[in-house]
């Protein structure tokens, strides 16, 4: 069986994630975030769940009991507004893994 991947994000988000031809759900306020939550862990085709980094800490506090199941899976990315520091972080983590340093704008 093929499990989908969906995204949850912003609206500033969206567009780049549905060129890139990814099942996006845009939210705009937490009601709709919670609300699009239920309706994919629900959905059994749904095997993981990215969620825009800053919404996760909401969810994790709403649905802690579901996300300790452990499916669908459900993992934070970073927002659009990265902070520097992050971005060194995640350069680092690059460099680790390939040997190389990778600048991120």
């Amino acid at each position: 069986m093929l499990y989908r991947v969906c995204f949850i994000t912003d609206t500033e988000l969206e567009t780049g994630f549905r060129l890139g031809g990814a099942e996006v759900y845009s939210v705009r306020d937490q009601k709709e975030l919670l609300q699009t939550f239920r309706v994919l862990i629900a959905d059994e085709k749904v095997g993981l769940i990215a969620v825009q980094e800053n919404f996760f800490p909401e969810l994790k506090k709403s649905f802690q009991k579901e996300l300790k199941s452990g499916w669908p899976l459900v993992i934070p990315f970073p927002s659009a507004a990265i902070q520097e520091e992050k971005r060194d972080h995640v350069a680092e983590m690059i460099k680790e893994a390939i040997g190389y340093y990778v600048k991120l704008r």
